[in-house]
């Protein structure tokens, strides 16, 4: 992770930045699939159908994941990618703020989510420091925050050019393809995990207005490009295509 700030300066900058980092370790600790002990790991053990308090950071990123399941019809579903189908995002029951009810032993895959929530904790994290304005980079999962506009260069092999330039001002991008990551996608309408090499050498950039969002919805913009506009309008998003041929608006998600 990389974090940018303006208007801070030495001992200031690094207390701060080093609040940030914390935040974030905390999160990944939390999450830790290696550790039987980690607050996702007891939660996964404990007994089915009883309510189960989480904290307020996991509580929220299964109501994001969750609510993503619901716009995309399931194609994005971390309880059936974690159970190969055994299991669905219906499962999860969250009607109970940061409380948890599991409907049947399951396991759930947050990667697809946990890097850009991760981002989220992050500028949490500074604004409550009091930071005014900055950039948290982990991994080409980018948000930006306060009135500061960037410039964000994407790497895309995919094209003639060497780089594609986003500016960003407030909210967040990540990109889906060629050289971004190795997880492959579970894709719920075939049953079956996908690699990227299957989805082609298109690239997927996602703006969105949290970094949990931009992240989670390049793989349902890749997975099922044809219909994405309308998931990714439904929670403030717009994506952009990039082929060897050029770059193509997913339209309808800027409408």
């Amino acid at each position: 992770m990389r974090i940018s700030t303006l208007g801070l300066h030495g001992f200031c900058a690094m207390r701060v930045i080093r609040k940030a980092f914390d935040a974030v370790e905390a999160l990944e600790a939390s999450v830790n699939t290696g550790c039987v002990d980690s607050e996702l790991m007891r939660l996964l053990a404990a007994p089915v159908r009883e309510s189960h308090y989480v904290s307020n950071n996991l509580w929220q990123m299964l109501r994001i994941a969750n609510e993503i399941a619901y716009r995309s019809d399931g194609v994005f579903d971390i309880a059936a990618s974690g159970t190969a189908g055994a299991a669905v995002w219906t499962d999860i029951d969250l009607s109970v703020k940061n409380f948890v009810r599991l409907n049947k032993p399951l396991r759930l895959e947050l990667k697809s989510i946990a890097k850009g929530y991760a981002v989220d904790v992050a500028v949490r994290a500074l604004e409550e420091a009091g930071v005014g304005r900055g950039i948290v980079d982990l991994d080409g999962c980018i948000r930006a925050f306060g009135p500061q506009e960037w410039r964000i260069h994407f790497n895309l092999g995919v094209m003639g050019e060497t780089s594609l330039p986003i500016t960003l001002r407030g909210g967040a991008l990540a990109c889906f393809g060629p050289g971004y990551g190795e997880t492959a996608l579970y894709d719920t309408r075939k049953g079956m995990l996908r690699a990227r090499e299957e989805l082609g050498a298109s690239n997927v950039i996602v703006r969105a207005p949290s970094a949990a969002l931009a992240n989670s919805l390049t793989g349902v913009a890749a997975l099922m490009q044809a219909d994405a506009a309308k998931v990714l309008k439904g929670l403030g998003a717009r994506g952009l295509v990039l082929t060897p041929d050029g770059p193509r608006l997913l339209e309808s998600a800027l409408s």
